[in-house]
C-alpha cells in the first residue's frame, strides 16, 4: 500500500492546484494500478484535467493499457535512466492541441538551426555572474514583466527566495547594474537531473543573444556540480526558446500538451534533452 502522505511531502507525488494536474514522479512498479487509482482520485479531489508519470521503460505497456499515452522522454531524468513521460487526459479540452500547427512550424524552424552549444561571448556592456539571494526582488520584477501567467509564482519575491533555499542555481546577464537577463537550474539531487527553466530576457534588451551565453554558464555549473542530464521544457507556440535549444544542442524528445498555464493560459510545451554524460535504459 502506496504511503500518500510521504509520496507527497518527498515530491514522488504532486498535485499541482495551478496547472490543474497530478504528476508522478517515483512510484512502485508492482503498485501501478493503485497508482492510477489514486491519482485519478487526487485529480477529482482538486479539479485536475492532466495526469503525468515520470515513467520507467519496462513500464510503459502497464500504464498504455490504463488510459495514458507517451508524450516523449527526457533522456538521464533518473540518474541516467531515461523517464518515459506518460499522460492521461481527464477532459477532451485538456487533450487538444490549440496551435498544433504553428507549433510543428517552430519546431521545424528550430531543427535548421540545430548548433552545437558552442560559447557565445556576450555583447559589449553585458556581464554574466551567478544570483543570489539579494536578487530575488529584481528577479520577481523581470518575470513578472515577461510573462503574464507563469507556471510557477516566480513574481514573488518569496518564492524565488525558496527555489534558491531547495537549491535551484540562477544566472543573470547584468547591463548598467542593472539584470537584463535570467536563467535557473532547477536541480534535483536526488535524480541527478536539472530542469534549465525560467528564461527571462528584459525587453529592452531582446535580440541581444544574451540567453546562449547564460546557458552555457549555467551548463558548467551543473557539471561542476556533478548534475550530467539536462533538459528544458520550452513553449511549443514561441520560436525564441526552441531555436535557443536548438542552437545550444538540446535534441527534441516529445511535446507535453496542455500542460501548464504560461504566458497565454495552457500551452503545449516541448522536451529537449542534453545529457553531458551517456543515459541507460
Amino acid at each position: 500500500m502506496a504511503n500518500v502522505d510521504a509520496m507527497l511531502a518527498s515530491g514522488d507525488l504532486v498535485v499541482d492546484i495551478q496547472n490543474r494536474r497530478v504528476k508522478l514522479h517515483v512510484y512502485d512498479p508492482n503498485l501501478i494500478g493503485e497508482m492510477d487509482q489514486l491519482m485519478r482520485k487526487l485529480a477529482s479531489d482538486s479539479d485536475a484535467t492532466k495526469m503525468i508519470v515520470y515513467g520507467k521503460k519496462a513500464d510503459v505497456e502497464k500504464w498504455l493499457a490504463l488510459g495514458y499515452s507517451q508524450e516523449g522522454v527526457i533522456e538521464g531524468f533518473f540518474q541516467g535512466e531515461n523517464a518515459q513521460m506518460l499522460s492521461c487526459y481527464l477532459t477532451e479540452e485538456r487533450a487538444t492541441s490549440v496551435a498544433r500547427d504553428l507549433a510543428e512550424d517552430i519546431l521545424a524552424l528550430s531543427l535548421s538551426k540545430k548548433g552545437n552549444g558552442e560559447e557565445k561571448p556576450l555583447p559589449s556592456g553585458y556581464t554574466l555572474r551567478e544570483a543570489n539571494e539579494a536578487d530575488a526582488e529584481e528577479l520577481a520584477k523581470l518575470y513578472a514583466l515577461v510573462f503574464a501567467t507563469y507556471p510557477t509564482p516566480m513574481d514573488d519575491p518569496e518564492y524565488v527566495l525558496k527555489t534558491m533555499d531547495e537549491g535551484t542555481r540562477y544566472m543573470v546577464v547584468e547591463h548598467d547594474g542593472k539584470i537584463a537577463c535570467a536563467a535557473s537550474a532547477e536541480v534535483n539531487e536526488r535524480m541527478g537531473s536539472a530542469e534549465m527553466t525560467d528564461c527571462a530576457t528584459h525587453p529592452d534588451h531582446a535580440g541581444k543573444g544574451l540567453l546562449q551565453p547564460l546557458f552555457t554558464a549555467l551548463e558548467r555549473k551543473m557539471e561542476e556540480s556533478g548534475i550530467y542530464y539536462l533538459y528544458t521544457l520550452t513553449r511549443a507556440q514561441s520560436a525564441g526558446m526552441n531555436v535557443t535549444a536548438s542552437k545550444m544542442g538540446y535534441e527534441y524528445r516529445g511535446r507535453l500538451v496542455n500542460n501548464c498555464t504560461i504566458f497565454s493560459g495552457y500551452e503545449d510545451m516541448n522536451i529537449w534533452v542534453k545529457p553531458l554524460r551517456s543515459v541507460w535504459e
